[in-house]
């Protein structure tokens, strides 16, 4: 260390000092995730977590049952159900939009307030 102080280059130090700490750490944190004791700490945790979401989400279901509200699930149910009902009227839209198309030249029908001659 007292060699990296001698160096004209004032970040030598800094460096040098963050070299060791990433040595120490790695060590010691490499050390600490092979052992069984943080494997099982680990597994705890991430039951503890899963076990609180599937809680809270019976607790959110419950609530809004209740409170005669739909859950989320009903909304992304609902949700796809309309979705398929606008796909079938994009379909419908498509179908009659091709049937309505006219050669060119065509003529359009009159539009009169008064029926054709001979039609009264």
């Amino acid at each position: 260390m007292l060699r990296s102080m001698t160096t004209t280059d004032p970040a030598a130090l800094f460096r040098t000092m963050l070299g060791e700490w990433e040595k120490m750490t790695n060590s010691v944190g490499g050390d600490m995730l092979k052992s069984e004791e943080w494997a099982r700490t680990m597994h705890g945790a991430s039951a503890a977590t899963t076990n609180a979401q599937a809680a809270m989400k019976t607790f959110m279901e419950r609530s809004l049952a209740a409170a005669n509200m739909p859950s989320r699930t009903e909304f992304e149910n609902l949700s796809a159900r309309i979705g398929g009902i606008e796909d079938s009227l994009a379909r419908i839209e498509a179908l009659l939009g091709a049937g309505k198309t006219r050669p060119p030249g065509s003529s359009k029908p009159t539009r009169k307030r008064t029926p054709p001659e001979g039609k009264a």
